[in-house]
């Protein structure tokens, strides 16, 4: 047994969150089944656990001359039989080799079935003919239907042969030299596959546009065996338990006259067959696919959910798995009995469309809108590449250290590289690749500027047997420096002057000591780099800066005891700066300073109070409210420490630091009566003065 070599970080220093290093650096970490499946898998597997590995070894099968691959079946002697659209053809594949067996001017080959007499049977769209090819390759017309679609083919007990048509949803059944007979008809426009069983001769059918799966006894009745979410049910796979395999693929487009499998403009009898072939596969899901798994009299349950993908054929693996073809990725998906599923491989192409397995396991792929055969084995392929999907720094960085994470045998290896850009989309303006990084550990990488970046994995083995598997893909980065930004400072909840004359403090809480002031802030840093916070104030008619507080940090507000200032006209400063994320030389800032405020802690007078008896026996109390530097806001009366009552201004606008009042009392009864007046100024500070009336 080979020793198993754990590949990790070395050094403590590369375990610390990059962000917090101080210098504004930031890491961008690639790991877990989400990550690694968003990026490009060329013979890179994704497992379910997270980690990225050579996937089995894929071969092409040449000579496949076709845009569509429809259908895939295996027939004696392991001969794989291949049914292709644009341009319809058969082909058959024997000792490893493709060779062409019928071209026909037909557009589409949907549907090929192998008889036991070494012959195959090819169906065809827009005309439902059946091509019989022999053993010896000569090519007779088994039946010509009337309808437009077979899109599949079975062979019953008997030897004979059942079709699922469209657009009219019958299910044939044709005896060699006998006219076809319709077993059943849906209520659905189309039958588009088909899975017989063997011993029962039962039959079931997947439907669109209903999602409906209909089982179909051999004397014809039939029941909905199960009614899937989605519209389509595009393959059916019946297991060696009778099991059923179910996969769906309600695409964005189609219906009960426009079926996802072909347009009808592409079906119509007229158009040319080769030139014209139209988008045969809908181009993207309108809602999430499934695969289920049905046990018929048991019930079903759904294995796995694909949010943006077809499942388009159906396989089973090893160890119980099940091998889901999709699309619009061309991925091949391995889903477990439990439901968790991997990442087998990508294909150069958009659909993974048809799949069998020839008696030795070998697995046979087909693939459409990029149509190509392929042959995938057992163990890993020697190499693979994994590249990332684009990273987004957020703005132009400088990129540094380049680090993965591994375990794996001696006989694996990686290369890791980075390349960057300022195109959202990779092209010719990216740069070059970095040489590889060997060891896990990292090094520094040279790569010019950019706010766009791919990390690439080249995963290699000498042993098909073993894999490195990689757990994480990791860089530095960091971003050039952007200003801060301060965006209001304000004192008591307001920002002071405003444009809109003086400006009243908001009141003061019971709690709040006197000559408090509360500054606040809102400021942000576009890289996101910590900020620190130094306020500093000056008086009015004052040129130097006086220092509040330095190096706030993780603070939007400071309490400023202002009863160690001189009561005056003053500008409060705040700096914004990145200093302690940004070496010296890079460092940025920015300020935000006040318009002129006051600064106020005495209290306001209340002066020459004067109380006149009028002829009714009121008085009138005239006095003058007066403050050193605030605005007075309100004045008060009470008499005799009764409740408090509005007094207002001579001119009825509290608009000044002096304001004259009046205050017209009641008729009063003898004996001695003291009237308090309290002013307040915008400070929220209050003074009071009384005034004794004696009436005898």
């Amino acid at each position: 047994m080979k020793a198993t070599k754990w590949i990790v970080l070395a050094g403590v220093l590369l375990m610390v969150p990059l962000g917090a290093l101080g210098d504004g650096s930031k890491s961008w970490t690639l790991s877990g089944t989400e990550a690694f499946s968003e990026g490009d898998l060329n013979g890179v597997s994704v497992t379910s656990t997270g980690e990225a590995v050579l996937g089995p070894p894929v071969e092409k099968i040449e000579g496949l001359e076709a845009n569509y691959v429809w259908d895939i079946a295996v027939g004696k002697e392991d001969v794989v039989y291949v049914a292709t659209g644009a341009p319809a053809a058969l082909y058959a594949i024997r000792g490893g080799k493709l060779e062409l067996l019928h071209k026909t001017s037909e557009q589409h080959v949907l549907s090929v079935l192998p008889l036991p007499d070494g012959s195959v049977l090819g169906a065809t769209t827009p005309r439902g003919i059946i091509y019989r090819v022999d053993a010896a390759g000569d090519v007779t017309v088994f039946q010509d239907l009337d309808e437009r679609y077979v899109w599949d083919m079975a062979l019953g007990p008997k030897g004979d042969v059942y079709c699922a048509t469209g657009p009219d949803g019958r299910l044939l059944r044709i005896v060699e030299g006998g006219e076809p007979e319709e077993v059943f008809k849906a209520a659905q426009s189309h039958l588009f596959c088909m899975a017989l069983d063997p011993n029962s001769g039962e039959v079931f059918l997947g439907t669109q546009p209903g999602g409906l799966i209909y089982q179909v006894t051999a004397g014809g009745k039939a029941t909905v065996l199960y009614d899937t979410e989605e519209t389509e049910v595009r393959t059916l796979l019946l297991g060696p338990e009778g099991e059923l395999y179910v996969g769906t693929a309600q695409g964005a487009r189609g219906g009960p006259s426009a079926p996802v499998g072909l347009d009808e403009e592409e079906s119509a009898p007229e158009a040319p067959a080769a030139s014209d072939e139209g988008d045969a596969l809908a181009d993207r899901p309108s809602a999430p696919n499934s695969l289920y798994r049905i046990l018929p009299g048991k019930g079903a349950v759904r294995l796995a959910r694909f949010s943006a993908a077809f499942v388009l054929s159906v396989a089973l693996g090893d160890s119980g798995e099940v091998l889901a073809g999709t699309g619009v990725e061309g991925r091949l998906v391995a889903v477990s009995p439990e439901g968790v599923t991997r990442i087998v491989t990508d294909f150069e192409a958009q659909h993974v469309s048809a799949m069998a397995s020839d008696s030795s396991g070998v697995l046979i792929v087909g693939t459409s809108n990029g149509g190509g055969l392929w042959r995938l084995g057992r163990g890993h392929r020697k190499e693979g590449t994994f590249t990332s999907a684009v990273f987004d720094a957020g703005y132009l960085a400088r990129w540094g250290r380049l680090w993965w994470k591994g375990t794996g045998p001696d006989s694996t290896a990686a290369a890791v590289s980075l390349r960057t850009g300022n195109a959202r989309e990779p092209d010719e303006t990216w740069s070059e690749w970095s040489p590889p990084v060997l060891q896990a550990a990292g090094e520094p990488v040279e790569v010019p500027m950019g706010r766009f970046a791919q990390i690439r994995a080249q995963l290699s083995t000498t042993d098909n047997a073993a894999t490195l598997r990689l757990i994480e893909l990791a860089a530095s980065y960091r971003q050039v420096n952007r200003r801060p930004q301060v965006k209001n400072l304000s004192i008591d909840g307001a920002e002071p002057g405003g444009g809109k004359g003086p400006q009243p403090r908001q009141p003061r809480s019971s709690e709040e000591p006197p000559g408090q002031r509360t500054v606040e802030w809102e400021a942000a840093d576009p890289n996101g780099d910590e900020l620190a916070f130094d306020l500093s104030y000056r008086g009015a008619d004052e040129m130097e800066w006086k220092e509040l507080e330095k190096d706030l940090r993780g603070e939007n507000e400071y309490t400023w005891d202002t009863r160690r200032v001189p009561d005056g006209h003053y500008v409060l400063r705040l700096v914004a700066s990145d200093r302690f994320a940004r070496p010296g030389s890079e460092a940025l800032e920015a300020e935000k300073t006040t318009p002129p405020f006051v600064i106020d802690n005495r209290r306001p007078q209340v002066l020459e109070l004067e109380a006149a008896a009028l002829p009714d026996g009121s008085y009138l109390i005239t006095g003058i409210a007066r403050d050193g530097y605030s605005g007075i806001r309100a004045i008060e009366a009470s008499r005799n420490s009764g409740d408090w009552v509005p007094v207002f201004p001579q001119d009825g606008i509290f608009d000044s630091p002096a304001e004259r009042f009046t205050f017209h009392t009641d008729v009063l009864s003898e004996g001695e009566h003291v009237f308090v007046f309290a002013a307040t100024d915008d400070a929220q500070n209050t003074g009071s003065e009384k005034v004794v009336v004696h009436i005898r």
